[in-house]
């Protein structure tokens, strides 16, 4: 962020001041490790970790002021020493305070602000929308999925003068929660990238998880705009009773008319897509390096907010071929004996774990194909059903062979053998260990030339079996 003063920042987040106010800050952080020169610590009081035992540390590592829980800090026993060119700055919730603080700087900085939410898919997109908007603005965004009540209002103050458009990515657990972030954020255009089963553990129903997601358009201003999934049902019911502006994406245009269409999507270089983009007068021909039409449709949601902010087809879709890529993401790597894995572990859902099974299907193109995959979290009572879900279409794409790891993918097996897949073509497994050597043992018999999909929630650690498949040549 550019230069405030400490007696600024005081009186946004009102609190007790102990030392210099006149210093200037640039920056917030959490963590102590991450101080490089000016920034703000929030000390956040933590059952495992507590912030308030690194105020030192941080203002050692170059942090200039720590802010900290005034209740905490009284019992502390040993208070931390304020150095000359520091300050320390004393209110009732450092969470609060960090929030206000992110309201006061959002509006500092005259920024328009993307929010982005959805089931699946948020972080690609949100990074599609700065490959795009990026080519034409100053554009700042969370780092990977920081996009809670602490990750959301870091990004908004470590956004520096100058940033003019903000892309939030937001997620949820609950209702409520969204409005919440919406509150410090205030977008100015909502991008919902579809609205599925995530979390119907905690929200028992996908009305309410619709209920959770659309607080996001709710929470524009009148003006505002909605870019909407028009191959999504409940985005698109949801859409058709608000008063805002929707500009709609899609491929088929399933439940409502495509604004933006994108049309021939195909195969391109070795995990790519290719396909042509309609806009009013416009046409132009997309290089996504991601494959899978679900890709296809964060790239049109992306192409979309660029419409919105005047950024011509073909600048955006030169922003998509220079997408820059997460980690754990669909990565291909090299396996052993000559096969080829895509390593997808950085999270999973039945909606993801299907798009997935069918990206290996298609850039296997014959050859033979191996699915790993791990249990899928945060599914409630749809659990047993959504794991048999997926067991189900892999044996509709003609999968050569299934692994299953964890004792809730037993039930992607199950959903595989009610559509008749053949038993001998399953191996079940309850630890990465046995699935890693159950895997060796079947690649043997596979042969080389083999494609292989690595994938679970991000609790299952499915890295750890790619790192056993990986060639280490």
């Amino acid at each position: 962020m550019g230069k405030w003063t400490v007696e600024v920042v005081t009186q946004v987040a009102k609190g007790t001041l102990l030392g210099d106010g006149g210093l200037e800050v640039q920056g917030c952080i959490i963590d102590s490790r991450q101080a490089r020169g000016g920034e703000m610590f929030f000390a956040l009081p933590g059952e495992q970790v507590d912030g308030h035992n690194y105020i030192e540390a941080a203002w050692k590592n170059g942090a200039v002021l720590a802010i900290a829980d005034e209740a905490r800090y009284r019992e502390m026993k040993e208070k931390p020493n304020i150095p000359a060119g520091k300050a320390l700055l004393l209110v009732k919730s450092v969470v609060t305070a960090l929030q206000e603080l992110a309201k006061c700087w959002r509006i500092k900085l005259k920024a328009k602000v993307v929010g982005v939410t959805g089931s699946n898919g948020k972080t690609t997109t949100k990074d599609m929308i700065y490959a795009v908007l990026s080519q034409t603005f100053q554009v700042h965004r969370n780092k990977e999925n920081h996009n809670n009540e602490l990750g959301l209002p870091m990004t908004i103050l470590n956004a520096p003068l100058g940033t003019e458009i903000l892309i939030l990515e937001m997620g949820m657990r609950g209702l409520g929660e969204i409005s919440a972030l919406c509150e410090i954020a205030k977008p100015d255009l909502g991008v919902i990238t579809n609205i599925g089963t995530t979390h119907l553990e905690l929200l028992l129903t996908q009305e309410r998880i619709a209920q959770a997601k659309w607080e996001l358009v709710e929470a524009l201003p009148d003006e505002g705009k909605a870019i909407i999934n028009a191959e999504d049902f409940f985005s698109v019911q949801k859409a058709i009773k608000d008063s805002h502006s929707i500009c709609y994406y899609g491929l088929e245009g399933a439940f409502a008319t495509p604004h933006i269409r994108g049309v021939q999507p195909r195969p391109w270089g070795e995990l790519g897509t290719s396909f042509v983009v309609n806009f009013q007068d416009e046409k132009a021909t997309a290089n996504l390096p991601l494959p899978g039409t679900h890709n296809v449709l964060d790239a049109l949601a992306a192409l979309a907010v660029g419409t919105m902010f005047g950024v011509p087809l073909d600048i955006g879709c030169k922003g998509l071929s220079e997408l820059e890529l997460s980690k754990m993401r669909l990565e291909i790597r090299q396996g052993v004996l000559g096969t080829i894995l895509i390593n997808d572990v950085y999270n999973a859902n039945p909606v993801s774990m299907q798009a997935s099974l069918n990206v290996l299907k298609e850039r296997a193109a014959g050859n033979k194909t191996l699915a790993i995959l791990g249990e899928m979290y945060e599914l409630g009572s749809s659990a047993e059903s959504g794991h048999q879900e997926v067991g189900r279409t892999l044996a509709g794409l003609g999968i050569s062979g299934l692994i299953t790891v964890g004792k809730l993918a037993e039930e992607i097996a199950q959903g595989a053998r009610l559509a008749g897949y053949a038993e001998d073509q399953i191996t079940v497994t309850g630890s990465l260990e046995e699935a890693s050597q159950k895997a060796l043992d079947l690649l043997s018999r596979l042969g080389p030339g083999t494609w292989i999909l690595i994938k679970g929630s991000r609790g299952m650690r499915m890295e750890k079996i790619t790192a056993e498949l990986e060639s280490s040549e």
